[in-house]
């Protein structure tokens, strides 16, 4: 059942309400939802109705087959079945990892800025062709419909996946490797390629990180397979032997170098992964780090002042922290201190410390501070709290004082990668009987 109601008394309602606390009548009238908002002049609706709809409305998609046309162009070939007769739909093709990161409300506004007609009908064998970008070989790729039911309102997702074939390549390409040294920090690795290897490319990560790294950015930046991330991330090829020096590692840390042959038509060969372990550090004594506590100096224009954390022989891995001593009891003293130290923050590119670590940051003068640090061994036993107090000096004339903070921020040794919004590309995607 439907209701109907006026747009005057709407209208009234809104003025009235408005017009009480502002003396300002609104001429629009605005609907926001979880998809997109929709904005009217009000002069120009002449009634606002509502519906109901029950039941599914979704237009389920199947693969049937892949191939490339005479001008080695893809083509997708599906089958799309409605489950409501009066009900229309929009389909795409996206890799498998960007499709995986969007759910139906986020395709609702995917596609509601897509150019293109919805379609109308069932396919028992559609031809989807005229894809924006080629696709990438040996990739898995998801077909997805979204249908629309006779009001235009986005309802259901169907997906279907594929995975586009390998291509041939010529010879078999791959290399072979050394792993020249390792250190608690840094480890070398000499690569050579076979004669079937054109060029290769290749890229360092944790052991088994490799694949969540691709997950992570290759939607953002528009890498359709995890071979496309390691030649973006290598940032150069490689035709000869080559060696490389990895450094600024985790101690007794598992690594792996995913190395991408390439043959002299450009086809990827299969990755070669080399594992590699960094040497461990510390002892099964006690960690303690010692804090040492430096100069009050100009930075830029702001003042600010560095300490140097400097570990033991038995410490694996430590975490550091400043704190301003009169918010340190407020936020729990030594208790505190130590449950802070002790969790792990894998985001922020300064927590894990393994040697010396010069922690600079913006300071208010004349003011007490608590330098902290807690340590462990080789056997993950946590050492004692280090709390070193300090009070920066006077105030240079002129300088405005930094405001007085908890935890102050440190100006970062290393910054955590910024990421990057991939521009959608004009297509002109059809789907055809």
């Amino acid at each position: 059942m439907k209701k109907f109601f006026s747009i005057a008394a709407l209208a009234l309602a809104m003025s009235t309400g408005v017009q009480a606390q502002t003396d300002v009548v609104p001429n629009r009238m605005i609907i926001h939802s979880s998809v997109a908002s929709k904005a009217y002049a009000v002069d120009h609706v002449d009634s606002i109705s509502f519906a109901r709809k029950d039941g599914e409305v979704k237009a389920n998609v199947e693969f049937l087959r892949y191939e490339k046309d005479e001008d080695e162009n893809d083509v997708v070939y599906v089958k799309v079945t409605r489950t409501d007769p009066s009900s229309t739909f929009r389909i795409d093709v996206l890799p498998t990892n960007t499709a995986k990161q969007y759910d139906d409300i986020t395709f609702a506004r995917y596609f509601e800025r897509m150019s293109g007609t919805q379609l109308a009908e069932d396919f028992s064998e559609g031809k989807l062709s005229g894809f924006a970008r080629e696709f990438t070989a040996n990739t898995p790729y998801t077909i997805v419909t979204l249908a629309y039911d006779e009001y235009g309102v986005p309802c259901q997702v169907s997906r279907a996946e594929f995975k586009t074939p390998k291509v041939p390549t010529v010879g078999t390409p791959s290399v072979t490797y050394t792993v020249d040294e390792t250190t608690s920090s840094s480890f070398t690795l000499t690569v050579t390629p076979n004669k079937d290897c054109e060029e290769f490319y290749w890229c360092q990560f944790e052991k088994g990180k490799a694949q969540e790294q691709f997950e992570q950015w290759g939607p953002m930046m528009g890498l359709s397979s995890i071979e496309a991330m390691i030649k973006q991330f290598s940032g150069k090829s490689y035709s000869d032997e080559a060696t490389n020096t990895w450094n600024g590692l985790a101690p007794g840390t598992d690594y792996e170098v995913a190395v991408l042959p390439v043959d002299v038509e450009g086809n990827f060969g299969d990755l070669v992964y080399i594992y590699v372990t960094t040497k461990g550090q510390g002892g099964e004594g006690i960690a303690q780090v010692t804090a040492t506590v430096g100069d009050y100096v100009n930075n830029g224009g702001s003042y600010v002042q560095n300490v140097t954390f400097t570990p033991n022989d038995q410490t694996a891995l430590y975490h550091d922290a400043i704190c301003a001593k009169d918010k340190y009891e407020e936020l729990g003293g030594d208790k505190w201190a130590k449950e802070y130290l002790m969790q792990d923050i894998p985001m922020d590119p300064n927590w894990n410390q393994y040697g010396v670590d010069n922690y600079i940051f913006e300071a208010t003068p004349n003011t007490a501070y608590y330098a902290l640090a807690l340590a462990k061994n080789a056997k993950g036993e946590w050492g004692p709290l280090t709390k070193h107090e300090f009070t920066t000096g006077a105030a240079p004339s002129g300088v405005a004082p930094a405001k007085v903070v908890s935890l102050p921020k440190r100006v970062a040794a290393k910054k955590a990668a910024k990421r990057t919004a991939v521009v959608p590309v004009k297509r002109s995607l059809q789907l055809v009987k």
